[in-house]
């Protein structure tokens, strides 16, 4: 492989990880630090910077800090059956009919809780994405991610989590929700020519450099 051919692979690369690192998150609050809890304790909300209670049965949500288990990122998770079965969400404006999103979350099972009354479920605009997420709950935390591809819709866009589990006031757990623009491809190949640039630069210069010093010795050579 030459070696122009090698950086361009690199740059390819190193493009395409760059907007994954770099896209912002379009959610508020997605790991629901925004409520200031004393560790070991928790609060029982009807909405947080971000979230709101859309159904019930069950009258709110938990926001845990240190309570019958540990966040997977930051401080703070959330529990959905409270005191009942409860459905969360966050609304979305200006996302622009037809774009692309990432969406990321994390779920563990509440510690040992059986599966039948662990289970949630995630919706985006009303559309559940994915069959019934749970687990048998043991002594530990076992966060698992979940990744769907989503796309938006004009004007306002909903994304929502409900319980579903028995409606107990024991329910599954969830933490570290991203939303991010997937990159186009015309900003993905116009930064992968500006890092095949920034690779081939020296090699240019050192180039130069060389020819500069050849006909200086040829100058020097001819007198």
């Amino acid at each position: 492989m030459k070696l122009s051919t090698a950086f361009a692979a690199v740059a390819l690369s190193a493009a395409a990880a760059l907007p994954a690192m770099a896209a912002p998150n379009l959610l508020i609050n997605g790991g629901f630090e925004s409520t200031v809890l004393a560790n070991g304790s928790w609060a029982n909300v009807g909405s947080v910077a971000g979230w709101s209670w859309l159904a019930g049965p069950g009258t709110g949500f938990e926001v845990r800090n240190n309570v019958e288990g540990v966040a997977q990122e930051g401080r703070n998770f959330i529990e959905l059956d409270t005191n009942g079965n409860t459905t969360i969400g966050q609304y979305l404006d200006n996302l622009g009919a037809g774009s692309e999103l990432d969406l990321s979350f994390w779920y563990a099972p509440r510690r040992n809780v059986a599966a039948s009354s662990n289970g949630i479920q995630v919706f985006w605009n009303g559309v559940l994405l994915d069959s019934t997420i749970t687990g048998l709950g043991t002594n530990q935390d076992v966060w698992s991610q979940h990744q769907y591809r989503v796309t938006a819709q004009a004007g306002r866009n909903l994304l929502s989590f409900a319980s579903v589990g028995t409606s107990d006031s024991l329910g599954g757990n969830l933490d570290n929700v991203s939303l991010n623009r997937v990159p186009e491809p015309g900003s993905l190949a116009l930064t992968a020519a500006a890092l095949a640039g920034a690779f081939l630069l020296p090699r240019r210069l050192r180039r130069a450099a060389q020819e500069r010093r050849a006909k200086a010795l040829a100058s020097t050579l001819g007198r």
